[in-house]
């Protein structure tokens, strides 16, 4: 996400990966203007874009975990098919935001699930 700052006619006169009180404005990066302070920002070095890339990259990491969380409430993948060392990055970073509260098994096999299968093999 590009955040800009504008001056006082509305024009962009800087972008920014993070939002402040300054750049307030959300914009596209394919915008003349903006894709202009950009190509102008940015081109000194490719170090400048490295760390354009590096400080979007906690973004994207929510972005998947939440793409995650949605594809195993919706019973597209579960969460055990995932690597082991995927599994515990995810777990442990959800538990320091603070939203895993021991009662939020959404990640974890559904024991219910599980359970109708075994009364099916039953049957």
């Amino acid at each position: 996400m590009l955040y800009a700052k504008v001056n006082e006619k509305g024009e962009v006169i800087d972008v920014a990966t993070s939002q402040s009180k300054e750049y307030t404005l959300l914009v596209a990066p394919d915008q003349p203007v903006v894709a202009n302070i950009l190509e102008s920002k940015f081109s000194e070095s490719s170090a400048n874009t490295q760390d354009m890339l590096t400080d979007s990259d906690s973004d994207m990491m929510r972005i998947i975990e939440d793409l995650i969380d949605l594809l195993s409430e919706k019973r597209l993948i579960q969460f055990t098919e995932l690597p082991l060392a995927a599994q515990k990055k995810l777990l442990s970073r959800k538990w320091v935001r603070g939203v895993h509260n021991g009662h939020d098994d959404s990640l974890m096999i559904d024991s219910n699930h599980d359970e109708d299968s075994q009364d099916d093999a039953l049957i």
